[in-house]
């Protein structure tokens, strides 16, 4: 978290630049720490959870920003601070999901996941149509997100194994929610 505050300003995945096509795409939820933190959260909540949620939430994440690319495709050119607001929101309220440790029902998860996988997709839809290549841009943003998504999984799945790491694992989830907070406050 120390290094976190000092480095706020590349927070915002959006302020990057080059556009040229799978790279950027992939770059896109990597770089931005908002995103990078809500794509292992959502893959850390579904190990909390266990089950069939393990695949059906990532799963759904992905599917449903898809979805909001192709959206946030056709309203290119529209001021998209509210977008980055939910972003930051979904930060929050998935870290909290992370400290309540798999209390959460698929259910209410999968709303979620859908409305903060929706807002990422304009989020990445929006820059779209600047790339030299959207095709491979959108495939380099869901592969960039899929991955991210695997490597919560692969961390919930192993943290939640003893009591010692369950408790760091829900410890992390409020440090996410905590710097969400400080950067709805740093815009």
């Amino acid at each position: 978290l120390f290094i976190v505050i000092f480095y706020h300003e590349v927070a915002f995945s959006h302020s990057f630049t080059g556009m040229k096509g799978y790279y950027d795409g992939i770059s896109h939820p990597v770089i931005g720490l908002d995103h990078f933190l809500a794509m292992i959260s959502v893959g850390i909540i579904s190990a909390q959870i266990g089950g069939k949620a393990i695949w059906t939430v990532p799963s759904t994440f992905v599917f449903i920003m898809i979805i909001g690319g192709v959206f946030g495709v056709y309203l290119s050119g529209i001021e998209h601070v509210i977008i980055e607001y939910v972003i930051i929101l979904s930060v929050i309220l998935l870290g909290l999901g992370i400290a309540v440790q798999g209390k959460l029902t698929v259910f209410i998860t999968l709303i979620f996941v859908g409305i903060f996988g929706f807002c990422h997709g304009i989020a990445h839809g929006l820059e779209m149509p600047n790339a030299a290549n959207p095709l491979y841009f959108a495939l380099g943003f869901a592969t960039g997100t899929t991955t991210l998504h695997l490597f919560g999984v692969g961390i919930g799945y192993y943290a939640i194994k003893t009591k010692i790491t369950s408790f760091l694992l829900r410890f992390t989830g409020f440090l996410f929610s905590v710097y969400g907070v400080y950067l709805i406050f740093s815009i």
